[in-house]
């Protein structure tokens, strides 16, 4: 592989916390946590790491970090290709519409550009799988319900949960939609298949706990309790892309400050929306309803057309789908769906007169419409697209014509997907930014507000030029990529307590601001400092300059005088303001019966893994040992080999009390949750295994019966 992946948060966020979790995991050690980002947080419980997802595991297990995050998106580029041939070869087409229909969902700009967030690629490849194996276990075939709880399972643990919720949605309607059409025709309906689908999500659930009972407790203290707030909803001019892709920009210009392109673009070519329309008009649809479309098209316009806020008021969870623009994976294989149920009667009754005309209305307006939309793509690919669309009702030869149906849609599509190069030479990650080589001192990296606005978009000539600056302005996450500490890092998910002390604490004052960078031990400050006592090294060759602390603390030390702490974090820092509070030997005590005067230790860090530390105390009297590292569910704590009770110091952080004669304290971290969790998923598993056993039997005796007959 010559070339890597970059695009957006791909390089920004998955590329740098997937190699540290997989550094971590080929050391033998499973990352429950992750004490290099944000002064310590929950790394499994994360669903974005995707850490009970096998594919993650295999692919970083034999390959390099490099290898295996490009690896990964274009293994399920073309997982999500061959589940969609799969799928719509069991509703009973031809294989050449079957490849049509993958040739559209692979190259739709949706699917290409899901890269821009590997999880959302990697939960979309599963989308048909989980709707093709639905349709066995409704059909009563040997291995739906198998086949059915195994991918569902592997779509949630893929990485974007919301996702799979929507899938779930639109699953219930599909199938409910079959059982309405079994109903008008005086058929008996049968609704059994309503438990086993209930009974395969279960067991995909249960799969899941592994990561989503740790999720929770990690959801309770994070910001992601503030997610709805960021509702952000598709405007009328995200469906002109279903004619112009980049009418609302190109995603890869360097001054590119647009939405999550991924979510808000349905373009899925040309020919496509004309098959669709000429559908519509000829009412050939009989395995598919367009009304379900109609639905999902809706629904992705969010609070434009309504109907989503009316669900948020009684369908349960819909308020976590904060961006209407999850919906178009759904749309776009709807229109796919239809669209190829109408290319089978298209192909096979060309020469119909009313098709024809109707056809020669349906191009001339699509294509009409995308020229007066500007579609960039107006040179020979646009014309020859729409002479080939035009033209292939008057030929007579059916492989011609399904040379020219592909032609035509090759031209309209693959420009467009083809331009989007979201990759650049391996070395982008290969060679670290220069400035790193002056950076050799411990400590962690902080990044300034300012700087961390800066980081949200990409800013450049040219897409190489505005990466490349990223990269060497050394932004969130690039530090973890390293082996380096970082107390801002750039993600959804944070937990709330360390997020919003260390967001205040810079924000209330210059005397609170210098003592939070020896305290949180912060040896680097990227960007400008107001703070005359730390040393420029010089700017990174992005820009920005750095700055080197002379006295940030240790992660560990301990403290002459704790009080008990304020109700709010604000008050706390008033407080320390007004004391002249030196954090080095005071500080707040959540649990108010520990408040009090202290004798000063020295410590000293005896061991560390990534879920524990150990520390020694030496010095005699009553001692409170304190960290920069967050305190969170799942911490325990045992003073020469006795549990003892963690204390929460300043909000946020780890502490704990030593009596007279107690030197050390042993930190772990092991959730209950997790072991709960994984006792859950390796029983299921178990339980997969016998399943399969069970299939596997059933099926080569019913294939040796097969031959005996012949």
């Amino acid at each position: 592989m010559g070339n890597v992946f970059v695009f957006v948060d791909a390089s920004r966020f998955f590329y740098p916390i997937w190699k540290w979790g997989s550094i971590v995991l080929n050391q033998g050690i499973i990352p429950l946590w992750n004490p290099d980002a944000q002064l310590g947080t929950p790394y499994l419980a994360d669903p974005q790491t995707a850490c009970a997802y096998p594919p993650v595991f295999l692919f970083y297990t034999w390959f390099n970090p490099i290898n295996a995050f490009s690896a990964l998106i274009l293994f399920h580029h073309f997982w999500a290709v061959v589940g969609f041939w799969v799928w719509v070869r069991a509703q009973g087409s031809s294989w050449m519409t079957s490849f049509w229909g993958s040739l559209v969902f692979g190259f739709s700009l949706h699917l290409v550009c899901s890269s821009w967030t590997p999880v959302a690629m990697m939960t979309i490849s599963w989308l048909p799988w989980v709707f093709a194996s639905a349709e066995r276990l409704y059909q009563k075939k040997a291995g739906g319900f198998l086949f059915l709880s195994i991918c569902w399972a592997m779509q949630l643990s893929a990485g974007y949960p919301v996702l799979t919720y929507l899938t779930g949605l639109a699953l219930l309607g599909h199938l409910g939609w079959k059982c309405f059409r079994t109903w008008n025709r005086r058929e008996v309906v049968s609704l059994n298949w309503l438990g086993w689908v209930g009974l395969a999500a279960l067991v995909a659930a249960v799969y899941n706990l592994v990561w989503g009972l740790p999720f929770l407790e990690f959801l309770k203290n994070s910001n992601y309790q503030n997610g709805s707030k960021r509702v952000q909803d598709l405007g009328w001019e995200n469906l002109g892309t279903f004619f112009n892709p980049f009418i609302l920009g190109d995603p890869l210009a360097g001054n590119y400050h647009g939405p999550h392109y991924w979510v808000a673009t349905y373009f899925v070519g040309l020919p496509t929306l004309c098959l669709l329309v000429w559908g519509l008009v000829n009412q050939v649809y009989q395995r598919n309803t367009p009304w379900l479309l109609l639905l999902f098209l809706v629904l992705s316009m969010g609070s434009t057309l309504k109907l989503g806020d009316w669900l948020k008021g009684f369908l349960p969870g819909y308020a976590l789908v904060i961006h209407s623009g999850f919906w178009i994976s759904l749309v776009i294989l709807w229109v796919i769906l239809l669209s190829i149920e109408a290319l089978e009667i298209f192909m096979v009754q060309g020469k119909m007169k009313r098709g024809r005309f109707s056809w020669i209305a349906v191009v001339v307006l699509v294509y009409g419409a995308a020229l007066w939309l500007k579609n960039p793509y107006f040179s020979m690919f646009f014309w020859l697209s729409f002479v080939l669309a035009l033209a292939v009702f008057w030929v007579k030869d059916q492989n011609l014509r399904w040379v020219m149906v592909l032609g035509s849609l090759g031209l309209s599509l693959v420009p467009a997907a083809y331009s989007l190069n979201m990759t650049l030479d391996r070395s982008y990650y290969e060679k670290p930014p220069l400035v790193l080589s002056q950076l050799n001192l411990p400590g962690r990296f902080f990044f300034s507000p300012v700087l961390l606005g800066d980081a949200a978009r990409l800013q450049g000539q040219n897409m190489s030029d505005a990466y490349e600056g990223a990269k060497q302005s050394f932004y969130p996450n690039w530090p973890l990529a390293y082996g380096k500490e970082e107390v801002p890092i750039y993600n959804t998910l944070q937990l709330d307590d360390a997020f919003a002390w260390t967001f205040q604490v810079f924000q209330h004052s210059l005397a609170q601001s210098r003592q939070a960078l020896n305290f949180l031990g912060i040896r680097y400050v990227f960007g400008l400092s107001h703070f005359k006592d730390l040393k420029e090294i010089s700017q990174t060759y992005g820009g920005v300059e750095v700055f080197e602390n002379p006295s940030p603390f240790p992660r560990w030390f301990s403290l002459s005088k704790a009080a008990a702490a304020s109700p709010t974090i604000g008050e706390d820092f008033v407080k320390a303001d007004k004391d002249h509070m030196n954090y080095g030997d005071e500080g707040f005590i959540e649990n108010p019966a520990q408040a009090g005067s202290y004798q000063k230790r020295k410590v000293t860090e005896m061991s560390r893994t990534i879920n524990s530390v150990q520390v020694a105390a030496t010095g005699k009297g009553k001692a409170l040992l304190v960290s920069s590292e967050t305190e969170s569910p799942g911490w325990k704590v045992w003073v020469d080999g006795s549990p003892r009770l963690v204390e929460k110091i300043n909000h946020a952080f780890r502490g704990v009390v030593l009596n007279d004669g107690e030197e050390s304290a042993r930190f772990k971290y092991g959730p209950l949750s997790f072991k709960f969790g994984l006792f859950c998923a390796l029983v299921i598993c178990g339980f997969w295994a016998g399943l399969m056993g069970g299939w596997i039997k059933t099926y080569f005796t019913a294939t040796s019966k097969k031959g005996f007959e012949v």
